[in-house]
């Protein structure tokens, strides 16, 4: 644990003393440890939602995912590298919850989960059995808030702080108040709009229906102080306070992106289109080394008979993480290997950042196994 501090006072001198200049400060090497787990023909490794889970009672770390046929959550040990147990709660019936659309844990006895078209978010514990149910289809001043599921291929978890939990909801195109998230007290089961901090607008998407649609494509984590959000067609990043009051917009640009390929008429390009353009992707604090991750997909050519549709679903062709610090400077920018990596699917644990390597153009790509690498955030 010691060193894990000391490089945390590290890169905080490091990004101390060279400031915003210093975009190449650190960078992510590819180590030779490997996590790998066998999965059975019934899972697949193209996976919508995924939680690094730690059992605080006993220590044990799981690596869980949704197994999407069997509408289930499956809990693999990180050291036995092994399926230990599964949670499938029932679909229909009086207990039924609905068809899953992600989750996240808090612990075994509360897990919350979202499902399929309902403004709800649902209680279960590790059996699988449903203890309470959250609505938010309308706030307590009367504002509707729209469905948004909770699956992690677009990182936004459900935040706990105290007695309240932070969703977020899809943005309404023509309403006049877009706000971005909501609160609910998980006591009294109030829910309350955060309009401090509004949908914002991108270039090239105003059109007659208002917005583009693409407005709820981002990503967002939490430091433990403030939220910090990155949209998939803005340069910029933004953070907000708690209660979504405070909002700053700051500058994150990759080096490898020039200009967005946002276009106003989105809804009618191609897979091979969007899989070709330029955007940014997720966003993932790292506790351990008190960095953000924020990924970035420059502009690409996808060959002749590459399945694009497919490879939006692996995460891309080629994708780059911009590192910044507490300060947000950006202090360094990581290109990764075409056809490699699944972008979408990656976790932090006090030894490193995991990204998946089972993208089915790498070649060791095994349908049968769901392979992470770690890599190590070193000086540059």
């Amino acid at each position: 644990m010691k060193c894990f501090y000391f490089f945390s006072l590290y890169v905080i001198f490091l990004c101390g003393c060279t400031g915003k200049n210093n975009r190449t400060a650190l960078t992510l090497n590819a180590t030779g440890e490997t996590i790998s787990f066998s999965i059975d023909e019934n899972v697949k490794t193209k996976i919508l939602c995924s939680q690094l889970y730690t059992d605080k009672e006993t220590g044990r770390e799981y690596f869980t995912f949704q197994n999407q046929s069997r509408n289930e959550i499956l809990f693999y040990g990180i050291d036995s590298q092994e399926l230990e147990f599964n949670i499938r709660p029932e679909i229909n019936g009086a207990s039924g919850i609905g068809f899953l659309r992600g989750y996240i844990i808090k612990n075994l006895d509360s897990i919350f989960v979202g499902t399929q078209g309902q403004t709800k978010i649902i209680l279960i514990n590790k059996e699988g059995e449903l203890k309470d149910k959250f609505s938010y289809d309308v706030a307590e001043d009367g504002k509707a808030l729209l469905y948004s599921s909770l699956l992690s291929f677009r990182d936004r978890p459900v935040t706990f702080i105290a007695d309240k939990m932070y969703p977020i909801t899809t943005c309404d195109r023509r309403a006049e108040k877009n706000p971005v998230s909501f609160a609910i007290d998980m006591k009294d089961k109030s829910v309350r709009a955060l309009y401090g901090f509004q949908y914002p607008s991108f270039p090239k998407t105003n059109n007659k229906a208002k917005k583009s649609g693409k407005e709820s494509d981002f990503s967002r984590c939490f430091d433990g102080q403030r939220f910090v959000y990155s949209f998939y067609f803005s340069e910029d990043i933004y953070t907000c306070d708690i209660d979504h009051v405070e909002v700053k917009r700051i500058a994150a640009k990759s080096k490898y992106i020039d200009e967005i390929g946002f276009t106003d008429d989105y809804g009618n390009l191609t897979p091979k289109d969007i899989a070709e353009n330029p955007n940014y992707g997720n966003l993932i604090f790292d506790p351990y080394r008190d960095v953000y991750y924020r990924i970035a997909y420059p502009k690409v050519v996808i060959e002749q008979g590459v399945n694009s549709l497919e490879l939006l679903e692996y995460g891309g062709k080629r994708f780059s993480i911009i590192i910044l610090d507490k300060g947000f400077n950006i202090i360094g920018e990581t290109l990764f290997p075409d056809y490699t990596y699944n972008s979408r699917i990656m976790f932090v644990r006090k030894d490193g950042l995991y990204i998946s390597s089972s993208h089915f153009m790498n070649s060791n790509y095994s349908d049968d196994i769901l392979c992470f690498q770690r890599f190590d955030l070193v000086e540059n």
